[in-house]
């Protein structure tokens, strides 16, 4: 990620276009024929988070999480069940028995474990994804606001030591960005892993 956090402006060769809504500049920076800005500056985690378009997918990416969360401690609480009843069975079983049946006992709950655990990683691969995705969406709409000030480099606000605030475009990119996509519900290109990810498995006995 940090190699996009400093070329944003290397958007206009890297993204398809997408439509952008009419806009009637009025905005802090406006542009100047004899000296627009050198840069813009973008505060990327306030733009994923204060539009509306990356609000639903950070909505959907916590949906996600707690379901995994809440699986996750459902087995464990099944697990704790079984492990008692083991125990309460132990008195009753040969030696032999006992200890092969706590050593399948065990192997299930290492297995489980580590299936729940990739599960985690893939969703931390698609919240990533999803990112990734969000920002290319929003290439088309800091491109305009590059073209209407006459700025060559918009720049990660993190990045910036001190500058003028007039020259932060967060506002208006998160307006732009809520104006070119209302209505339009973000379209997730891995919802057909997520329901997969995080369905429960079945009892094997």
């Amino acid at each position: 990620m940090p190699a996009r956090r400093h070329v944003l402006a290397l958007l206009a060769v890297l993204l398809p276009a997408a439509p952008v809504a009419a806009q009637d500049g009025d905005f802090p920076v406006a542009r100047s024929a004899e000296q627009p800005p050198a840069f813009l500056i973008l505060d990327q985690d306030r733009l994923f988070s204060g539009s509306r378009h990356g609000r639903q997918i950070i909505d959907r990416n916590e949906a996600e999480a707690d379901a995994l969360r809440a699986e996750g401690e459902q087995l464990d609480r099944q697990f704790e069940a079984e492990e008692r009843t083991l125990t309460q069975r132990r008195s009753e079983l040969e030696p032999n028995e006992f200890r092969r049946l706590a050593d399948a006992f065990d192997e299930k709950v290492v297995a489980t474990r580590r299936e729940q655990e990739e599960k985690a990683a893939q969703l931390n691969q698609r919240i990533e994804r999803r990112r990734r995705e969000f920002f290319r969406r929003v290439g088309p709409v800091l491109l305009e606001i590059l073209e209407q000030t006459g700025a060559v480099a918009i720049i990660e606000q993190r990045s910036v030591l001190i500058a003028k605030q007039d020259l932060n475009i967060t506002d208006e990119a998160i307006k732009r960005l809520d104006t070119t996509f209302v209505g339009e519900q973000h379209q997730d290109p891995d919802a057909g892993d997520a329901a997969t990810d995080t369905d429960p498995p079945g009892d094997e006995e």
